[in-house]
């Protein structure tokens, strides 16, 4: 390299290391002057070489880049700066190249040391990424079908790769947990902004647009469509897992608690993602079930708390949902969101939640084995083109009222519907394996490290954020698509395979 060498080469290739930064940054200003929102974005693509350039050598950099990339830029631009919004295209290869750091870097020391443990979640990440090559083998090949969905797939995948492979320097590991409290603590103002300024906007624009739906933080909303409001409250309610988990280790006081608690809890209350409340009850049971036996009186002081959280966001929800859907009480509430996601197959043109996953299986089972079992191909829920045989609108009545199902945008509303129609069980199998191998190592790894008490409150914390993830799938379809939510798994996930790789001689004894 040309600083490499002495002190007149460490010279001139700073200085043409910031004549280049100078001469895009000059370049970028004229092209953002112009107007042209397309042409800004394609001036972007050499700026970002040239920072890859830069920070491509610093694993840490990119890792930071990644986490705030994927859980604050990515999703803030999409709504307040929406002609910028593909900036989240650079996550897959900030992705890819830590991916490539971490697989040179274990080649490089094959053979050199004692062998590490491979993490178990890998397994089933290898298992899965198998699903996914024999439905695309077996099925006819669409280019953009599969390019788009591929990318929609694994575009986070390689963050994974690198927290398990990299030999982090110290400490940087056991700052992810924080780092989560310090962005659910920043989503507090962008909440209050898109509640008391973007809502009443939105409120006239009529079109079936749900105004709260844009109080989604930073993990991406539209405001002439929804958000990801729903993603938002389980990110929130994994850091409070994190909060009460490091509170029952002793890792931080009751006054602290609260103080993080309240700001990280108070967007849950107003943007009215129902499916909060099983979030927290699952959330309860993961931290609060072996005190029913074992410390009775703390399990009964927790339910006490739990409920009275519980009421207070289903107070928050019929209030949030009365003008919007003539709810006007907690039981007007339960009856209407089982309607909408139980007891009717379609809810207007759209198919319900259990809906989706009974037009699967009636198309399916002795009707299409091979379907059933490995899938029809990545992309097949999400990109329609002539080889797909679902492109047909379906006629059914909802409430004495016809209406017309498109079948081709709605097949894949969910996680568990979209992977049994792309990957087929087998697929969908490997998913709810990867999620229950987070938790099972989670629980050994919290025994493990005991003695680090912050470390061991967070693995804590990720057994419930992998139940949370599980009820997700059944909720959302941000499995095969969203970064934000890709951004969030895997970083959970790789913080258990950091640790479990590092088996019981190393890491352990060191704390954060």
């Amino acid at each position: 390299m040309i600083w490499s060498s002495g002190g007149l080469d460490r010279t001139l290739g700073v200085t043409l290391v910031a004549g280049a930064g100078l001469a895009a940054a000059v370049s970028i200003g004229w092209l953002a002057s112009q107007g042209n929102p397309l042409l800004f974005v394609v001036s972007l693509i050499p700026a970002a070489a040239f920072a890859a350039f830069i920070i491509a050598p610093r694993p840490v950099w990119l890792l930071w880049c990644a986490v705030l990339g994927g859980l604050v830029i990515a999703g803030a631009f999409q709504l307040y700066i929406p002609q910028l919004q593909r900036v989240r295209w650079l996550l897959m290869p900030i992705a890819t190249v830590l991916a490539l750091q971490g697989l040179w870097e274990i080649s490089g020391k094959r053979g050199t040391q004692d062998p590490q443990p491979t993490p178990s979640v890998l397994w089933w990440c290898l298992a899965f990424l198998a699903a996914v090559t024999i439905t695309t083998a077996s099925s006819p090949f669409v280019a953009e079908r599969f390019s788009i969905a591929f990318k929609g797939y694994f575009q986070l995948w390689g963050l994974l790769i690198a927290l398990t492979f990299i030999a982090w320097p110290a400490g940087t590991i056991d700052r992810l947990p924080r780092a989560f409290l310090g962005i659910a603590l920043l989503q507090l103002p962008f909440v209050l902004h898109q509640l008391l300024v973007l809502v009443p906007r939105r409120v006239g624009m009529g079109g079936g647009i749900v105004p709260v739906d844009i109080v989604a933080g930073t993990f991406g909303a539209s405001l002439e469509g929804g958000g990801a409001n729903a993603l938002l409250n389980a990110f929130l309610i994994i850091v409070i897992a994190g909060l009460l988990a490091a509170r029952q280790y002793g890792v931080i006081s009751l006054t602290r608690f609260f103080v993080f608690f309240v700001p990280v809890a108070i967007p849950i209350f107003v943007n009215s993602a129902k499916v909060s409340v099983l979030y927290l009850i699952a959330v309860f049971a993961v931290l609060y079930g072996k005190d029913l036996v074992e410390r009775p009186l703390r399990f009964l002081a927790a339910t006490f708390a739990m409920t009275l959280l519980l009421l207070v966001v289903l107070i928050a929800l019929v209030l949030g949902a009365h003008n919007t859907e003539r709810v006007g009480t907690v039981s007007d509430l339960i009856r209407f969101t089982y309607e909408y996601n139980i007891a009717n197959d379609e809810v207007g043109d759209s198919l319900s939640r259990t809906g989706a996953l009974e037009f699967w299986a009636d198309r399916h089972g002795r009707a299409d084995i091979k379907g059933t079992l490995i899938g029809h191909g990545i992309g097949y829920t999400r990109v329609a083109d002539v080889e797909t045989p679902y492109r047909e609108t379906v006629r059914a009545t909802v409430n004495g009222v016809p209406v017309n199902i498109d079948i081709a945008q709605n097949i894949g509303n969910t996680g568990v519907a979209a992977l049994l129609w792309e990957t087929g069980v087998f697929g969908l199998f490997c998913i709810l394996g990867l999620f229950a191998a987070t938790f099972r190592s989670a629980g050994r790894l919290e025994q493990r490290h005991r003695h680090v008490p912050e470390r061991a409150a967070a693995f804590r914390a990720i057994r419930a954020a992998a139940v949370v993830m599980i009820i997700m799938l059944m909720h959302k379809n941000s499995i095969v698509y969203d970064a934000a939510y890709q951004t969030l798994i895997m970083i959970i996930i790789g913080f258990t395979a950091y640790w479990e790789r590092q088996g019981d001689h190393q890491g352990a004894a060191n704390g954060p």
